[in-house]
């Protein structure tokens, strides 16, 4: 019988390595004028928003994707993606810790408006958090995200008095146009509008702190664990423990920050039995135990 030689570990990418020099935030110009990642699967340990201003190119982020002038793809922490064709490019790289969202508080991503009752509107924060959205934004908003962009890479290259706090303010504008385009316009993913998969999408960010399965998904949207299982994966490329594994780390990193629960209290508190299986979860998505970075980013 012949073996299928095992796949390598993608490589794992820190804002560290991206030159952040300590600080949560890192704006790399594209073309490089920093540490230029590998043409390997990547894994970031941040989050990533990529404002093309020019050119053409392709990447892979669950599915191969072309890349153009006037896109903005975003590309969370632990999801695996990989450079194929960077083209003629021309852009930025905006890169930060997923916590430094709690600066817009607990109504960062409010509901989307009321439509007139036809569809449903996705589940934004679950395709927000997960970043399997491509947005485009009309002209006047494009030109305020690029303006915003070139301000923040100013203030960190620069690094005069209080680049800290200034340049978090230009990352609160930032992120609020890009939650305003989210919200104001249908995001690139039509089938996350419809039926079953939205349920589904919902019902996980609903009830993702408690322990959940594959079949508890499926019972509460009325169909077999083996046809919803398929149909998520066929229309986001991602499972549903996927989903439900992000969603969960979201949270875990909140409260190691936030509170001085131990591992095996949060491993409880964000939907895992077992503290052995939630470290190392941990450890593959963040390139660390949960205790080694509580105690990094503490410091």
């Amino acid at each position: 019988m012949t073996r299928t030689p095992q796949r390598s570990p993608p490589h794992l990418l820190t804002l560290d390595a991206m030159g952040a020099g300590g600080l949560p935030l890192r704006v790399v110009r594209i073309p490089g004028d920093g540490p230029v990642p590998p043409p390997v699967p990547l894994v970031s340990t941040f989050f990533m928003v990529f404002v093309l201003t020019a050119g053409r190119g392709r990447a892979r982020h669950l599915e191969e994707l072309e890349l153009h002038e006037g896109d903005i793809h975003l590309v969370p922490a632990g999801v695996e993606h990989q450079p194929l064709d960077v083209g003629n490019l021309e852009g930025w790289i905006v890169g930060f810790d997923p916590l430094l969202l709690r600066s817009l508080g607990p109504e960062w991503l409010p509901a989307p408006p009321r439509g007139t009752g036809k569809t449903k509107p996705p589940p934004a924060r679950s395709l927000f958090v997960r970043g399997l959205l491509r947005l485009r934004p009309g002209q006047p908003r494009w030109r305020r995200i690029v303006q915003l962009v070139a301000e923040l890479e100013a203030e960190l290259r620069e690094a005069q008095w209080g680049v800290e706090h200034a340049a978090h303010a230009w990352f609160i504008l930032l992120v609020t146009e890009l939650v305003r385009e989210l919200q104001e316009h249908t995001p690139l993913a039509p089938p996350m509008i419809g039926g079953l998969v939205h349920d589904a999408l919902a019902f996980i960010e609903a009830h993702c702190l408690q322990p959940l399965s594959l079949q508890d998904v499926a019972a509460a949207v009325g169909c077999t664990p083996s046809h919803l299982a398929n149909v998520i994966r066929k229309e986001t490329g991602l499972t549903v423990g996927d989903w439900l594994r992000e969603h969960r780390m979201a949270e875990a990193r909140r409260r190691l920050l936030d509170t001085e629960a131990s591992i095996e209290r949060i491993a409880s508190q964000v939907g895992y039995t077992d503290v052995t299986h939630f470290i190392r979860t941990f450890r593959r998505v963040h390139g660390m135990t949960p205790r080694a970075w509580r105690a990094q980013r503490r410091r």
